[in-house]
């Protein structure tokens, strides 16, 4: 979740380019979240074209590949979406934390003792439907998931600083974990695994300076293994295992920090403005920042430390509000989400960082997987 102001309030908008004829490396197509529009949508390169949307509850951010299933989670409606990419549908939405029974101020919510609400699996079907109860967005606001052997799926809520772990066979819960704030971080917005640690984010109530930090936990119990501070507004966590270290995205600093397994935090690459999403680049030396404030990229180099960025444009056109990015088959086109009010997701060489390619989307969209093989044709009229 952005903290720099209003995604609505973004000020560029991403200009138009015409689609090229045909669509990079293997066969596949791409799933979108779109958070405005409450849906997800299914693009097809080679179209050039969104042929479906999925409708899946209220924001939905992070996209999540589990086996065969796609996970998306609805961060206004405090559940997770499973998504059949092969049918292109919802399979089955499961809730990240129980109805609350009354409000902060103690008031009891009515309409979460009967049995309709006792058998919601999502807080969509009454929140934000039409004629649904205010507020259009509620809960604790799931933001960030893990998959997690075992069939676990770890779920970080950003109001309550705490997680949740799911059975992923059955979507039940299986316990609560309540993080102890650190200092005045206490907003759990990342996750990540190391090993046999679980490291997650615990960020201030934005805007802030006060440090953020990255919790260390037990893979298996969740119990705490100790806290590494970092730069205030810690928005995406990468682990590089094969250096034992993840890497933090820090919105505020603008940089982007290793944290080593046992050894704390390292020396920071510089980014560009509002570094959000990572992307790690074949061979393992580099990894693409996505500079959402800047409209750019910077590609940085694990080995040397140099960082190379460039603006996220065309020949001729520029794009706003890079989020969060994922990669083509071959390896060779990172698909970029421009999360401006006017969206695209973007085909972006990663050895020039030049865009070849542009299909629209809706405005304010978060997050892209990719999906191998050809995309499900576009719905009968």
């Amino acid at each position: 979740m952005l903290t720099k102001g209003s995604r609505a309030a973004a000020a560029a908008l991403a200009l138009a380019c015409a689609p090229a004829p045909e669509a990079p490396g293997a066969r596949h197509h791409l799933y979108v979240s779109q958070a405005a529009s409450g849906s997800v949508a299914v693009v097809d390169p080679e179209r050039g074209e969104t042929v479906r949307r999925i409708p899946v509850g209220q924001l939905p951010h992070q996209l999540l590949p589990v086996g065969d299933r796609l996970l998306v989670v609805l961060t206004g409606s405090q559940a997770v979406a499973e998504l059949d990419p092969a049918a292109a549908r919802v399979t089955r939405t499961f809730l990240t934390a129980p109805l609350p029974p009354a409000r902060a101020d103690g008031t009891p919510i009515a309409g979460h003792a009967t049995a309709e609400a006792a058998a919601a699996t999502s807080c969509a079907v009454c929140h934000g439907a039409p004629g649904g109860p205010a507020p259009r967005y509620v809960g604790e606001r799931p933001i960030a998931m893990l998959a997690l052997p075992g069939g676990r799926l770890l779920v970080a809520h950003v109001r309550s600083g705490a997680l949740t772990e799911l059975d992923l066979a059955s979507g039940a819960i299986r316990r609560r974990v309540a993080l102890e704030p650190a200092g005045e971080a206490r907003e759990a917005v990342a996750l990540a695994q190391l090993g046999g640690e679980v490291l997650v984010a615990l960020r201030p109530k934005p805007p802030s300076s006060a440090p953020a930090v990255i919790r260390r936990l037990d893979a298996v119990t969740l119990a705490p293994l100790g806290d590494v501070a970092v730069g205030p507004d810690p928005v995406a966590l990468l682990a590089v295992p094969e250096r034992g270290l993840v890497l933090v995205s820090d919105f505020a600093s603008d940089t982007v920090t290793p944290v080593a397994a046992g050894a704390g935090a390292g020396p920071a690459f510089t980014a560009a403005p509002g570094p959000m999403g990572l992307l790690p680049l074949p061979g393992g030396r580099r990894v693409l920042a996505l500079d959402y404030y800047s409209d750019s990229l910077s590609r940085l180099d694990l080995d040397t430390g140099e960082v190379r960025t460039e603006r996220l444009r065309s020949a001729a056109r520029p794009y706003a509000n890079p989020s969060h990015a994922a990669l083509s088959p071959d390896g060779r086109v990172a698909w970029v989400v421009s999360s401006g009010t006017e969206g695209h997701v973007l085909a972006v060489d990663v050895e020039t960082l030049a865009v070849a390619r542009a299909l629209p989307v809706d405005g304010l969209s978060f997050a892209v997987a990719v999906v191998p093989g050809p995309a499900p044709l576009p719905p009968a009229p």
